[in-house]
C-alpha cells in the first residue's frame, strides 16, 4: 500500500507538472498573440519563419536604399529642371539681343545673362540634404564647378555614377556626373561645348555691344540637352517608384506567410486553457480525495 501511494503521488506530482507546463505555454501564446513563442515549439516551422522574416528585412533594406535615393534623384531633376528654363531664357535673351540696336541695350541683356550662368553654376553645385555633392561624381564633399582665375567655370569633380541595390538583381544609379550634365552640350560646330563656357560668350559680345555672332542654336540645344538629361534621371524615378511597389506587395505576402505560420488562433487557444485549468482542478480534487497529503505543498 505504501508502495502505491508513492507512485500514486509520484504520478500525480508528473500529471501536475505537465498540466503546469501546457496551462503556462497556452498563456504565454494569449499574451503575445504567437502560436509560436519560442523555437522548441516548432523547430522547422520555426525555421521557416525566420527564412520568411529574413526576406522581409533584406526588402526593407532594398525600400530605404530607394527612399534615400528618390531624394537625391529628386534634387537632380529639379535642378536640371531649373537649369533648363534657364537656358531657355538665355535663348530668348539672345534671340531678343538680335533686335536691339544699341549697345546700352545689349549690356542690360549682359546683365540678366550674368544671372543666369551664376544661376546655372549654383544649381551645378546643388547638394543633397547631408551637404553631399549630386553633381561631383565620386568627389561629394566639395563643389564641382569652380571659377577660375580667368573668370572660367571648370568642372573638378569626376565622373563617377552612384548606384545603390534594391533587388537581388538590380541596381538604381542616382546621380549624373557634372560634366555629363553641364559641359556636354550638343554644338552646332560639332562635338560639345560647356553651357557655361557658351554663357561667357555671350555675355563678352554683349558687353561689347555685339550680337552677331550669338551661339543662339547651341543655346537652344542646351536647353534640349538639360531635358534630356532630365529625362535619364525620370527613367530612374520611374524604375525606383516600380520596385517600391513590388517590393511593397511582396511585404504584405511575406507578412501573410509569416502570420500563417506564427500567429495564434486565440479563440482556440482560450479554450484550450479553459479546459486546461478546468482539468487542472478536477485533478486537483481527484486527488485530495485519494490522498491526505497536500500535494501542492509538495511540488511548491
Amino acid at each position: 500500500m505504501q508502495v502505491s501511494t508513492k507512485i500514486f503521488n509520484k504520478k500525480s506530482v508528473e500529471t501536475f507538472s505537465d498540466l503546469t507546463g501546457q496551462i503556462q505555454k497556452k498563456q504565454e501564446q494569449v499574451a503575445s498573440g504567437k502560436e509560436l513563442t519560442r523555437p522548441s515549439d516548432d523547430p522547422v516551422r520555426a525555421a521557416r519563419v525566420m527564412i520568411v522574416k529574413e526576406q522581409r528585412a533584406q526588402n526593407d533594406q532594398y525600400l530605404r536604399n530607394i527612399d534615400i535615393s528618390y531624394v537625391k534623384l529628386s534634387l537632380t531633376e529639379s535642378a536640371l529642371e531649373q537649369a533648363g528654363n534657364l537656358a531657355t531664357r538665355a535663348y530668348e535673351l539672345a534671340i531678343q539681343a538680335r533686335s536691339q540696336t544699341n549697345a546700352s541695350g545689349r549690356g542690360v541683356l549682359a546683365i540678366e545673362m550674368k544671372g543666369i550662368r551664376d544661376s546655372i553654376r549654383d544649381l551645378a553645385n546643388s547638394t543633397d540634404p547631408s551637404g553631399r555633392s549630386i553633381f561631383g561624381g565620386f568627389k561629394i564633399s566639395s563643389p564641382p564647378f569652380v571659377v577660375d582665375n580667368s573668370g572660367n567655370t571648370n568642372f573638378v569633380g569626376d565622373r563617377g555614377a552612384h548606384t545603390v541595390r534594391i533587388s537581388p538583381t538590380m541596381e538604381l544609379q542616382t546621380t549624373i556626373d557634372g560634366s555629363s550634365a553641364f559641359d556636354r552640350v550638343p554644338s552646332e560646330a560639332g562635338g560639345f561645348t560647356s553651357v557655361f563656357s557658351m554663357l561667357d560668350s555671350m555675355i563678352e559680345d554683349l558687353e561689347a555691344g555685339d550680337a552677331e555672332d550669338l551661339p543662339i542654336d547651341d543655346m537652344k540645344n542646351a536647353a534640349s540637352h538639360f531635358a534630356d538629361q532630365r529625362a535619364l534621371v525620370g527613367s530612374q524615378m520611374s524604375k525606383a517608384q516600380s520596385q517600391r511597389t513590388l517590393l511593397e506587395n511582396r511585404n504584405l505576402i511575406l507578412t501573410e506567410n509569416i502570420g500563417e505560420m506564427e500567429d495564434a488562433d486565440l479563440g482556440k487557444i482560450v479554450t484550450d486553457l479553459q479546459n486546461l485549468l478546468v482539468n487542472k482542478e478536477v485533478a486537483q480534487k481527484a486527488f485530495s480525495m485519494i490522498s491526505q497529503l497536500n500535494l501542492f505543498d509538495m511540488i511548491a
